[in-house]
């Protein structure tokens, strides 16, 4: 039925098929009640004018039907108004000021024992008369040992007319009762499942690292789907913690005898680099590997890390760290942007950035971040001696150090490339305005809290 499935959908189409056809019903329902209604007074005046007659009929000295006293009030004295009585056994016939003289056939009525055994009014077929139709009460009497039959009739229209005016009125108050109920259940609906949107926007915010789990929800019906998921979410997260460790064991295991080799391997040893270059390939497949399967393990948690309190973390370290240096720092950055990495790594990344910042700086550190499309472009500038633009791509070889002067192994700023190519980043280094070093750090950002 819908193209595309809907609860919201469903539940207004389903509620206007219902509130529709239970208006129609009811409409109809009160239009026979009103009918019914105008039906049973006009009953109860024909049966009273029928008992008048029955208690006033004589049979005269000369053997005529008689009245004791005249029974043509209204509106049985207007001439052709269709309100009429009449009483005839065959020879005799007596009838009302209304009929101006005509007769009025009775039409044949079933047999009801009941009204015959108890004499009560019977209705009969409506009948027409001079243009108009009639509606027929028919009871008969045993006036002075004569049986007599007693018409009295009514106009169609007194019957039909105040149905119809009660209509006018139904229809409006009806229509306006449905639009009522229609917009009350446009409401019902669009509160009905807020806690469903509210669910939604939750598991949105936990895939964008907004959340780690989802918040304790009001509705009774939606709570087990809640302990669900997060008992789903606390399972990926132990798994995704299980799998770093992993991680770090295996590259720990395997990148640092690889290292070792490389570095282990020379010219006086290895003259030909048939060995070197076999091992820069199980580097190169150990990083490839590595990169993707930490990027299944980190894709789909909503990893979301904020730069400014990270940063504010390790400056706070390092500053106690080279705290005889005097060296200032200078941080420009929005509090509110976001990495989509873990902690750790954005950590590992700019700690290993800043430290080096610090051995190499004079008197100032420059940090700030700015966002590129779908990046955040982080720089770490100091005001140090620099690196000449022919060995900036000796940087980042894992255990070589540009200056033996400065304590260091030569794998911070390998093992931060390495850390930002997982992630799909980059590391570039430049000359600084200053003529110190300048790093722009490339990490994918994380998308924003949804509103």
């Amino acid at each position: 039925m819908f193209k595309r499935p809907s609860i919201s959908k469903r539940l207004v189409v389903f509620s206007l098929v219902f509130v529709t056809a239970t208006v129609i019903f009811a409409s109809v329902i009160l239009y026979l009640i009103a009918a019914g209604v105008v039906r049973e007074q006009i009953d109860q005046r024909l049966d009273t004018q029928i008992e008048g007659l029955r208690g006033n009929l004589f049979v005269d000295a000369d053997g005529k039907l008689a009245l004791r006293t005249s029974l043509d009030g209204p509106p049985f004295d207007r001439t052709g108004a269709g309100w009429y009585w009449q009483v005839s056994n065959g020879q005799m016939r007596i009838a009302s000021r209304s009929l101006a003289g005509q007769t009025i056939d009775s039409p044949p009525r079933p047999l009801d024992w009941r009204h015959v055994l108890s004499g009560a009014p019977q209705p009969t077929d409506h009948m027409p008369f001079q243009g108009e139709e009639l509606y027929l009460r028919v009871a008969s009497a045993d006036i002075d040992g004569k049986t007599v039959e007693i018409s009295v009739t009514a106009p169609q229209s007194a019957l039909t007319a105040p149905a119809r005016r009660a209509l006018l009125w139904l229809i409006p108050v009806m229509t306006l009762l449905g639009t009522v109920l229609v917009a009350g259940t446009l409401l019902q609906v669009r509160f009905g499942i807020r806690p469903l949107r509210q669910l939604t926007s939750s598991i949105s915010d936990i895939t964008a690292g907004n959340l780690q789990r989802l918040p304790e929800i009001e509705v009774e019906e939606l709570k087990p789907v809640t302990q669900e998921i997060n008992r789903l979410v606390d399972q990926n997260l132990k798994r995704l913690a299980d799998t770093r460790l992993h991680f770090a064991n295996l590259a720990h295991g395997l990148k640092t005898p690889v290292t070792s080799l490389s570095l282990a391997l020379h010219p006086g040893n290895d003259p030909d680099g048939e060995m070197r270059n076999l091992v820069d390939r199980i580097d190169r497949r150990i990083r490839h590997h590595l990169a993707r399967a930490r990027k299944t393990a980190a894709g789909g948690t909503g990893l979301r890390t904020a730069i400014k309190p990270r940063i504010d973390d390790l400056l706070l370290v390092m500053t106690r760290i080279y705290s005889d240096r005097g060296i200032a720092v200078h941080c420009d950055m929005d509090p509110e942007i976001s990495v989509s990495c873990a902690e750790e790594d954005v950590d590992e990344i700019l700690g290993n950035l800043i430290d080096n910042a610090f051995k190499w700086a004079t008197g100032l550190i420059t940090i700030s971040a700015r966002t590129e499309g779908s990046t955040l472009a982080i720089v770490v500038e100091d005001d140090g001696p620099g690196i000449a633009a022919a060995t900036i791509s000796d940087a980042f070889l894992p255990g070589k150090r540009l200056d033996e002067t400065v304590p260091g192994d030569g794998f911070g700023l390998a093992i931060a490339g390495e850390l930002t190519q997982l992630y799909g980043g980059s590391i570039h280094l430049s000359k600084a305005a200053s003529g110190g070093l300048r790093c722009l750090v490339s990490l994918p950002r994380a998308l924003p809290p949804s509103t």
